[in-house]
């Protein structure tokens, strides 16, 4: 509880000075508690439920359970989106200040939330010895282990890229003469498909198992980065990778907690999270810089062509490897 209390308060810190701040170190110091509230959120809370799952003998329903989370959450931001495209009309700082009181709103439950038990054993072990846990021997277990260091790098190199067009096509589509609210009504659509997605991934990963996912979801994933260069039908591939997206991510996700212990899950996950972040890092300022010397049509060929080629590193070690043997 207290973790989720910390979270939250950054979160709300973000909110404030984004509303206030009317200068730039302003509000990319707002962005930098926001970095740091998701920092310490990834990993915990999927890491939280996969070893409830274990204690309840049920960790082969983690896929189903972690769709349905994916659900939950791609349709709250998309009924989010379908609002926020309408407030944004008539007052875009309103969406702030509506977010705020949502956020207010939510401590309730989160002050309801009872503390779970904590392994005494675990608290009477050293600083030295704790640090070294979280961050020297979980870098080491993902180092060691080439399927989930596979896993971990071909997650950031698929997820990153969507996540960039995801903010960058906002821009691109008021360029070229979409509404604020038609926009609101896409992003929200993209939503309602990665809600979808989430339903199905269970379904679709018993039918097609670990290596025809990794496969057949990418490859999807590249052609539809490919049809966004379409200025006319733009809106279609990017609602479908939606879809395809949540469904690698929560494919993805299941087949890590398989391969980890339950005493460093969150640290790898938050691991997993930090790879997400490094590609992010170098992928979104570069599509901006590419954007403000030609287009941003010329930043997402420049997108499809490094997600052509992670596609391509996939398959060769797919191919030349016995890595998910």
């Amino acid at each position: 509880m207290c973790l989720k209390l910390y979270i939250h308060n950054l979160l709300l810190i973000y909110i404030v000075l984004i509303l206030t701040g009317t200068q730039f170190w302003v509000t990319a110091l707002s962005f930098f508690f926001c970095g740091l509230a998701y920092a310490f959120e990834s990993g915990s809370g999927d890491a939280l439920v996969y070893d409830s799952l274990i204690e309840l003998n049920q960790e082969d329903k983690y896929m189903k359970v972690q769709g349905i989370k994916e659900i939950l959450f791609q349709v709250s931001s998309s009924i989010a989106l379908f609002i926020g495209g309408y407030v944004a009309v008539e007052h875009y700082n309103l969406n702030f200040k509506i977010m705020f009181l949502v956020f207010v709103v939510a401590l309730i439950p989160i002050l309801l939330m009872k503390e779970i038990q904590v392994n005494k054993d675990k608290n009477r072990k050293k600083f030295t010895t704790l640090v070294y846990e979280h961050f020297i021997k979980s870098t080491k277990t993902v180092f060691s282990n080439r399927k989930l260091l596979f896993l971990i790098i071909i997650g950031a190199l698929l997820a990153a890229p969507v996540t960039s067009l995801f903010f960058y096509l906002q821009n691109y589509l008021f360029d070229i003469d979409y509404s604020i609210s038609q926009i609101g009504i896409i992003l929200g659509l993209h939503s309602v498909a990665g809600a979808s997605g989430g339903y199905f991934a269970h379904i679709i990963e018993k039918k097609y198992k670990q290596k025809l996912i990794l496969y057949i979801i990418p490859i999807f994933m590249v052609i539809l980065l490919w049809l966004v260069l379409i200025d006319e039908i733009i809106f279609i591939p990017f609602i479908l990778l939606g879809f395809f997206d949540s469904v690698f991510f929560v494919v993805l996700n299941d087949y890590i907690n398989k391969i980890v212990s339950s005493e460093i899950r969150a640290t790898v996950l938050s691991f997993s999270s930090l790879a997400f972040s490094v590609v992010m890092i170098m992928i979104f300022p570069l599509l901006g810089f590419i954007g403000e010397l030609s287009t941003l049509r010329t930043s997402f060929m420049v997108l499809a062509i490094l997600v052509t080629s992670s596609y391509i590193f996939l398959v060769f070690v797919l191919k030349n490897t016995r890595i998910l043997d």
